[in-house]
């Protein structure tokens, strides 16, 4: 469904499941990523436990609209940028996609919600808490940071793959092919049905949409706000933090790091779990996700 965000400049495209009489819980994706990547026995196993999933495209990403963008350096201009420690100049700001996020509660009349966020996803979470105490239930904030240079540097063996796309001309297969080794690397990925399941994820989400110009802008966004440290410390929401211990990307001592800001919150570690969400870990994430929804 489309929803119109006139005061945003921009409409976002979202998916509501469950009884929309159930507590509801927004759940923000991660950079580049599209609704449908959030694995459906997740949401059918949060829908079961008795909560109202929301997912939805974040801006200029699968098919919700970019809103108003700002000049930008080229990319690796902006990297430069940002490698010296000189400021970068996104298109929109993290805080930005936070108000997205308010705005769709608001359309949706949602006056109170839990936050569940996944990478990039969570670092608008994180924003949205912090800016919205009021209306924050509780947050749970999966494979993220607190920014990233409040956490160390990404493997080296990760980085080509991440920070290149296949152009949008580029046929589907090649496009196919491309994030498969990716999510290989980042996901830690070695079970040859996991990877054909993968594909076909990937598959659907190409032709859904593709568009790796918002995948760059967005990243941009993450860039130009390096460290939240100051704001996650002020997050008072009850709060669970998970990640994989072999997340290559986002390493485990981001986790560890927003532990030290967040002393009350409850942490869970999951071994052999990379930057991906393979069918193996959906169990654990609808385990977790659901008693922390309990617990607050």
């Amino acid at each position: 469904m489309r929803v119109e965000l006139p005061q945003r400049g921009l409409h976002l495209e979202y998916e509501r499941h469950g009884d929309p009489a159930a507590r509801p819980l927004i759940m923000v994706m991660g950079l580049g990523m599209q609704l449908v990547a959030w694995p459906a026995a997740l949401i059918e196993g949060l829908v079961a436990a008795g909560y109202q999933p929301i997912v939805f495209d974040n801006r200029d990403i699968g098919l919700s609209g970019c809103g108003p963008l700002a000049p930008t350096d080229s990319m690796g201009h902006s990297m430069l940028r940002y490698l010296t420690h000189r400021p970068v100049r996104a298109a929109f700001t993290l805080d930005d996609m936070a108000l997205d996020t308010l705005a769709l509660a608001d359309a949706l009349e949602l006056e109170r919600f839990d936050l569940m966020g996944v990478s990039l996803g969570g670092m608008v979470a994180q924003k949205i808490a912090f800016r919205a105490p009021a209306r924050v239930r509780s947050l749970v904030s999966f494979m993220s940071s607190a920014g990233p240079r409040a956490a160390p540097w990404s493997k080296l063996s990760v980085l080509p793959k991440f920070l290149s796309r296949p152009p949008k001309s580029a046929p589907v297969e090649v496009q196919i092919e491309h994030f498969a080794g990716l999510f290989e690397v980042i996901g830690c990925l070695t079970d040859e049905a996991e990877k054909a399941a993968m594909r076909v994820r990937l598959k659907a989400a190409l032709q859904r949409a593709y568009r790796p110009t918002g995948t760059a802008r967005q990243l941009l966004a993450v860039l130009a706000d390096p460290d939240r440290s100051a704001e996650v410390a002020q997050i008072n929401c009850p709060t669970t933090l998970i990640h994989g211990e072999d997340d290559p990307l986002v390493r485990i001592a981001a986790m560890e790091h927003m532990q030290r800001l967040l002393p009350e919150a409850t942490a869970h570690r999951i071994p052999g779990l990379g930057h991906y969400m393979p069918e193996w870990v959906v169990p654990t994430l609808v385990e977790q996700v659901t008693e922390h929804l309990r617990r607050s």
